[in-house]
């Protein structure tokens, strides 16, 4: 049992050792094991095809500490609750906020605080902090300000814990229930370990590493930083909190008495950095006193604009005559930015003027999907008494048989004559200034009918019982009334055949991610009994937090994404867009 740590600079071949050496070791008897971040999974499945081969993979495998956890506590048990997902866990965290408004000073105030208490959650777990160590944090407090922000946390912590801990497994959760029974498996007894592509560890990650430490044969881990001797300032040091990881994880061994062999420093001359201005920022760029770059400098450019549509404008020409000249690919280039949200529509219109395809790596909100609307305008008829707003929004989601010439005729009559609320749903209309378009009328009437009636019929349902297993099941049959899932199926197909597949994957995601939701609903909320309007509020909070994802459309594209959320393929080129003091660093 032994740890190795492996370090160098960004790009200097790191995880290139470690697939040489796992090339090399392929046919012995030790299972393999590599261990990255959840995002990087992908690429490094990749990367040991690339070394070893398809023939030899039955002995190594990548893994993810969540793809872990799930794999042992399999094995030996534990899986027997429902996992909360992230959409799960922001519509609890809701009803806990809306519950307890009154007692809340801070957190109560707006459903924005959603999101970072769902991340506040997650920190205090990862980091091993039960709900009884934040009461004792919260009574020590001295700053009054800091006192009552923790006792708004914790109440929602202790009320979180208190209404998954029967029937649900955070994901945070798992992860502590695979450090406690790691050692109840033979799955890595005598094996080599890979830990790579890691920037740090949460307390759960430490309690695995080192349940590995004392089972595998050698654990091997990756640091990223040009020595492990000193620790500098960390005003100064670009490393220093790499190097206070790896000083951890070499006290973990020392504590255990685990062997620590002589680490390897990676100084690769085939590092990844083909052009010298790169490599030059890289070890430069802060070092106090800067380092000036004598050469001149040919592949690192610099463009000012006045605004963002030159900026991306530029940019277009840019790729262009590398694509022209150059005979790039476009997936050989990349664009990143801090800004995604204010550069995606304007990429979308410049990029097309100049026909270049494009992937923009972001997730939507469902909340204005068309499915997504259709279902949330029903609940809006229902909790403002069939608003003017509430019924034309749930008519114009072009899910009903009704022709939009007519959706247009009924509006204005609507308009013309006051027509909102209980007038829906009384008698026929008689309202006319010409008594001899007794045709016109009669249509008007048969349009109301097709609109109110199935509504009235659906409402009548959930009001013998209105809880939420009730409504989520009444909802759900009557959108297989209205054969909503058959014209969905319609329109995925036409737009299929339009080559319209961005849109037609949304659609299909939609309909999947809606059921996902519903389920969700019941298994949380159940039997509680809640007004449209509660139920409506729940349901945006869980299909914001169930984004959906795209697949790029093609290979050939170049793709657009967020400097904290894309992880870069190989590419040739890569233009950074909106840079200035603002996004890089970030100004919060």
């Amino acid at each position: 049992m032994s740890l190795r740590l492996v370090y160098g600079r960004a790009g200097k071949g790191k995880s290139s050792f470690l697939y040489n050496e796992i090339k090399d070791k392929i046919n012995e008897k030790s299972k393999i094991y590599i261990i990255t971040p959840e995002q990087f999974s992908f690429t490094a499945e990749k990367k040991l095809m690339d070394a070893i081969g398809t023939g030899a993979v039955i002995n190594a495998e990548v893994l993810t500490f969540n793809r872990m956890a799930y794999r042992v506590l399999k094995e030996i048990g534990g899986i027997n609750k429902t996992d909360l997902s992230k959409c799960g866990r922001a519509m609890l965290i809701y009803d806990i906020l809306s519950k307890n408004k009154r007692k809340l000073k801070y957190l109560g105030k707006s459903d924005e605080n959603i999101d970072m208490i769902g991340t506040q959650i997650t920190e205090l777990k990862k980091h091993g902090v039960s709900v009884e160590e934040l009461e004792e944090a919260k009574n020590n407090a001295k700053n009054k300000y800091l006192k009552c922000k923790m006792e708004d946390m914790f109440l929602v912590y202790d009320e979180f814990q208190n209404r998954i801990i029967d029937k649900f497994i955070d994901e945070t959760d798992r992860l502590s229930m695979l450090a406690n029974k790691i050692d109840e498996t033979e799955e890595f007894n005598n094996s080599l370990i890979y830990i790579d592509e890691f920037v740090g560890f949460t307390k759960q990650e430490y309690d695995i590493i080192r349940k590995l430490l004392k089972v595998a044969k050698m654990v091997s881990i990756t640091i990223c930083a040009d020595n492990l001797e000193e620790i500098k300032n960390p005003d100064t040091d670009i490393f220093y909190s790499n190097k206070q990881t790896a000083q951890k994880i070499i006290n973990l061994a020392k504590d255990e008495k685990i062997k620590i062999e002589n680490e390897i420093k990676i100084d690769s001359k085939n590092a990844r950095f083909k052009a010298e201005e790169l490599k030059h920022i890289e070890e430069s760029l802060y070092n106090i006193p800067l380092k000036k770059y004598e050469k001149d400098v040919e592949n690192v450019k610099l463009f000012l604009a006045n605004n963002p549509y030159s900026e991306i404008e530029h940019l277009a020409i840019q790729i262009v005559k590398l694509v022209r000249n150059e005979k790039y690919r476009y997936k050989d280039i990349s664009i990143i930015t801090k800004n995604l949200d204010t550069y995606s529509n304007l990429c979308k219109a410049i990029f097309h003027k100049y026909d270049i395809p494009i992937f923009i790596d972001e997730k939507k909100d469902l909340n204005n999907n068309i499915l997504i609307q259709y279902i949330l305008s029903i609940l809006e008829i229902f909790s403002k008494n069939w608003s003017h707003e509430s019924v034309f929004n749930y008519i114009k989601t072009g899910l009903l048989d009704i022709d939009e010439q007519e959706i247009y005729k009924l509006e204005n009559y609507c308009l013309r004559w006051g027509i909102k609320q209980n007038k829906w749903y009384g008698p026929d209309w008689n309202y006319t200034d010409d008594t001899k378009k007794t045709d016109d009328l009669k249509r008007i009437n048969e349009l109301k009918n097709t609109i109110v009636n199935p509504l009235m019929e659906l409402k009548n349902e959930i009001n013998k019982s209105k809880d939420v297993t009730t409504i989520t099941k009444c909802l759900y049959d009557f959108l297989i009334k209205m054969e909503i899932d058959k014209k969905i199926e319609n329109k995925i197909e036409r737009l299929a055949e339009n080559n319209m597949t961005e849109i037609a994957m949304e659609y299909e995601t939609s309909w999947k991610v809606l059921v996902s939701v519903l389920d969700e609903i019941v298994l949380i909320f159940g039997g509680d009994k809640v007004t449209f309007e509660q139920y409506k509020q729940i349901m945006k909070i869980g299909f914001k937090n169930s984004g959906l994802g795209k697949i790029p459309a093609s290979q050939d594209q170049v793709i657009i994404g967020d400097v904290e959320r894309s992880k870069t393929h190989k590419v040739k080129a890569i233009f950074m867009i909106g840079l200035n003091d603002r996004s890089i660093p970030k100004c919060k």
